[in-house]
């Protein structure tokens, strides 16, 4: 089996539906017919691990997948490219030893002494950006610096390993195998809870592995004399938090008969202090809130929130969202402050299943950003997304009610019971306007969305409808689910179609432009929305300033746009490259520039929405890629948007 098998063996491991080869290949960067041609081999080597259908692919007995890519990751372990022997180099002098017989380290790696002094020096550009370096004296190799530095790298190798899944005990065990991490993950749990706290499940491995690498690195130095922090750590950390990671370092110590220094201690600490929550947080009301977190962070908070709902119209005021976001933030600013390093495995999937949600996310950071100083990474960025996310899609549900009519013979006595059930199940998006008898009865009303009945209709209605039956079962409930869900879609797509001739225009449609990356195509692209007098001169370097921020590439698609909606009159630029270019770390094929004035801020969700349908759907992407002309394109949206 080859790297590029195991990649897409892993990658399937993380899918519990079907995903297409398209969709596979601007995720992975491989061809579609590469990948085909990949998972052909696969199940000629494991029959029917693979299951493919016109909805794409599938693997359903994951036990069997995890056997096949832990005994493939055997297999691959002997390091074939330079990416493969940097990791092994560095895994050898970091997790394994000090220092290491240079011949010795070439003839594991099968290459010549020659080509491991041209490795090392490559190498040691890379460690620079940690302060550290690497040396070779007396036949021996070794890295020099501070220990916190190369413990970062160590963890930046791990969540690299991770990027395609989940960061799990197993994965941190491989690289940290000489101590049971579910003992540790359980010393650390256990405790949280007895002082009342707890983590997400993100933040708790988190903390396990930066216990973990100190615990190695400890075997691997057999000291534990060098001090990582200060030895005046308590008085930087509130007297709880303080018994919490005492008691926690106590029993680890125990457990494993070892001895955690000062430094490693505090660093510790900061991880709990800015990550645990108290249980008592859903006690906490907007009074009490200042003594939690401060009066500067309540300013910044409310700065966030204003600002908001001056760009997006989206209104992020609620006590409870207050409360945890106020939280969150303190510890976020903590974290800057202290360069605490916070992954978040789920960074790529936010970003590109919830662009929107993200979009609003990297607004806010840039206002952190302002006002506090601090660059925030996409892993941070995620984690507000995250904390947006809900509550931005219970406001989009109240906003979107779904108005429909009840038809429910009265003889049946039971009406009022199930429009009362319906409200009850979808109170956050149904509002049941009218009860009536007979479908005859419906022409009386024309404001409504939807026809929910309990009997079949002779013709078809004029609206969207769905048949249920009296008793309201599960399978009810999902069906209206979904006519719901239709309705919204449809309403989303008729906005964008009565927009599209007003926001394409044809002088700034492109195709198969020769553009070299991202840099040539928004300097090209904002040329021409200037030109037009859609945006004025500062329209550009505020498109760069967002990028600085974080890309604004999904998937294999680019949406280009400033931080706040400055554009005279709103306009879309568009650019299609069957042939992908280059957009910072992605391959993009299509690109969207978004020159939005605020009249139309509450068009910008819609406009991300129809867009994201669009591209997760491989017949529909691959028609916009075959385009060759401004009609065929405006046709093509055109008929998505029926």
């Amino acid at each position: 089996m080859t790297s590029k098998e195991l990649t897409i063996l892993k990658f399937l491991s993380t899918q519990d539906s079907w995903v297409t080869s398209f969709s596979m290949s601007a995720f992975l960067d491989i061809s579609v017919r590469t990948i085909k041609s990949y998972i052909s081999n696969i199940n000629s080597e494991f029959p029917n691990l693979i299951e493919s259908s016109r909805n794409g692919y599938i693997v359903r007995d994951k036990k069997q997948l995890s056997n096949v890519i832990s005994s493939a990751k055997k297999i691959l372990y002997s390091p074939q490219t330079v990416i493969d022997r940097k990791k092994f180099i560095l895994q050898k002098l970091l997790l394994e030893t000090d220092r290491y017989d240079f011949d010795n380290l070439a003839n594991e790696l099968f290459i010549s002494p020659v080509t491991l002094t041209n490795e090392l020096q490559k190498l040691k550009k890379e460690l620079a950006d940690y302060e550290l370096t690497i040396k070779t004296k007396d036949n021996l190799v070794f890295i020099d610096g501070q220990e916190t530095t190369k413990k970062k790298l160590i963890s930046k190798l791990i969540y690299e390993d991770s990027k395609d899944s989940f960061l799990s005990i197993n994965l941190m065990q491989s690289y940290l195998p000489h101590f049971d991490l579910t003992i540790v993950k359980q010393i650390v749990s256990d405790k949280l809870s007895e002082h009342h706290y707890f983590m997400d499940d993100f933040s708790l491995l988190n903390l396990v592995l930066q216990i973990a690498i100190t615990m190695e690195r400890k075997l691997i130095r057999k000291t534990g004399k060098e001090v990582t922090g200060t030895d005046s750590w308590k008085s930087l950390v509130n007297a709880h938090i303080q018994e919490i990671v005492m008691d926690i370092t106590e029993h680890i110590e125990k457990q494993f008969g070892m001895e955690f220094v000062d430094g490693e201690i505090y660093d510790f600490a900061l991880l709990i202090m800015t990550r645990a929550i108290s249980n008592s947080i859903n006690d906490i009301n907007m009074d009490q809130l200042s003594e939690f977190v401060g009066e500067d962070i309540i300013r910044l908070v409310s700065l966030i929130q204003t600002r908001t709902k001056e760009t997006y119209n989206i209104t992020i005021i609620r006590q409870d969202f207050t409360v945890r976001f106020a939280l969150h933030i303190k510890n976020l600013l903590i974290r800057l402050k202290h360069n605490i390093v916070l992954r978040n495995p789920q960074v790529l999937d936010i970003k590109n299943s919830y662009p929107f949600i993200y979009d609003v996310s990297v607004f806010i950071a840039n206002i952190i950003t302002q006002e506090e100083g601090y660059v925030l990474t996409e892993d941070e960025i995620s984690y507000i997304a995250l904390h947006l996310g809900v509550l931005i899609e219970e406001r989009k549900a109240i906003k979107h009610d779904v108005r429909a009519i009840l038809v429910n013979p009265q003889y049946l006595n039971k009406s009022v019971d199930i429009a009362n059930r319906l409200s009850s199940i979808f109170e956050d998006n149904l509002l049941i306007t009218e009860i009536v008898s007979t479908q005859h009865e419906l022409e009386a009303y024309s404001d409504y969305d939807l026809i929910i009945t309990t009997i079949p209709f002779e013709v078809y209605p004029g609206k969207p409808y769905v048949q249920i039956s009296a008793y309201l079962t599960n399978k009810d409930i999902l069906s209206v689910s979904k006519k719901i869900e239709e309705v919204l879609k449809d309403r989303i797509k008729a906005k964008v179609k009565s927009k599209l001739e007003v926001m394409f225009k044809e002088e700034l449609f492109f195709v198969d432009e020769s553009f070299k990356d991202q840099n040539d195509a928004i300097n090209v692209m904002a040329d021409v929305l200037e030109k037009q007098g859609i945006v004025d001169s500062s329209f550009k370097e505020k498109l760069f300033e967002r990028e600085r921020v974080s890309s604004s590439a999904y998937m294999n698609i680019a949406m280009p746009h400033p931080l706040e909606m400055c554009a005279r009159n709103s306009a879309i630029a568009v650019s299609i490259h069957p042939n992908a270019i280059m957009w910072n770390n992605n391959k993009v094929n299509i690109i969207f520039m978004l020159a939005i004035n605020i009249r139309d801020s509450l068009f910008l969700k819609d406009i991300f929405d129809f867009i994201t349908e669009v591209i997760s759907e491989e017949k529909k992407l691959k028609t916009i890629l075959d385009v060759k002309t401004y009609d065929d394109f405006i046709a093509a949206l055109v008929s998505f948007a029926k």
